[in-house]
């Protein structure tokens, strides 16, 4: 099977076809661009796998395309559990003095979907826990109107009626580790009890970051809108970055 230049073809249209759904919506592009890569790679392993009989080149590429897949398809199964099961909220919140509310792509006039359900989940958090304060975390992006952690603010304030008083931002990150990092140095974190609140898919990659950043790894999650594009697109995504994590280190 794998030396069947067919197999691979139909590898090649079953990932590009679906990956045609996500390009022309920018929340879920990287999907398409993620399945679109996929499918050319299995393209060009079915031109080697084709050739390899004449030429001795292609079949030790071929060889290690086949290898290579092999590899992404464990890898991949291994860090969606990864994922899954870091989809909880731990326990040891109910003891946070600070949480951490990481940021998402803003619209011009409202928080992502995936950022609203970030921060209704800080505020019932903050409205059952009078002593904890939020930290909203987010810079502003390229295709954005403002930093994220503003848009924040003002939603939970105006939107979910938060008092402000109980609302602290870091608006400077462009990513979950610059979220952490400055958060910490901004409002001198350490040795105080912290939590991290994100969408479900996302949170154990925060817990890692918070505890490689020297803050308590506790994670409340938030849930994912009723959107399967987009839940699908961010696991993809999630795969990219936890990978990063794994091959640096930084995951354990």
């Amino acid at each position: 099977m794998w030396a069947k230049w067919k197999f691979w073809l139909f590898l090649a249209i079953l990932f590009i076809v679906p990956g045609l759904f996500f390009l022309p919506f920018s929340p879920v592009r990287f999907g398409g661009l993620f399945l679109g890569a996929l499918g050319a790679c299995c393209l060009m392993e079915g031109f080697l796998v084709a050739k390899e009989s004449k030429h001795r080149i292609a079949h030790i590429i071929a060889q290690a395309g086949r290898i290579l897949f092999v590899l992404f398809c464990v890898s991949f199964v291994y860090i969606q559990g990864l994922i899954m099961q870091g989809e909880i909220t731990d326990p040891q919140v109910e003891d946070a003095k600070y949480v951490l509310v990481l940021g998402a792509h803003i619209l011009q006039t409202r928080p992502s979907d995936a950022l609203i359900e970030r921060c209704k989940t800080a505020a019932e958090f903050l409205q059952t826990h009078p002593y904890a304060t939020a930290i909203l975390c987010g810079g502003q992006g390229t295709n954005e109107p403002m930093p994220e952690s503003h848009m924040m603010r003002k939603y939970m304030v105006e939107t979910l009626g938060v008092d402000e008083n109980r609302i602290l931002v870091e608006d400077t990150s462009r990513n979950t580790i610059q979220n952490i990092q400055n958060a910490k140095q901004l409002y001198n974190l350490e040795n105080q009890r912290c939590a991290v609140i994100s969408s479900d898919f996302h949170l154990a990659r925060a817990r890692r970051l918070m505890a490689h950043a020297g803050l308590d790894p506790y994670g409340i999650s938030a849930p994912m809108p009723d959107m399967p594009l987009i839940e699908a697109a961010s696991h993809m995504r999630e795969y990219c970055s936890t990978l990063g994590l794994l091959l640096t280190g930084r995951y354990f």
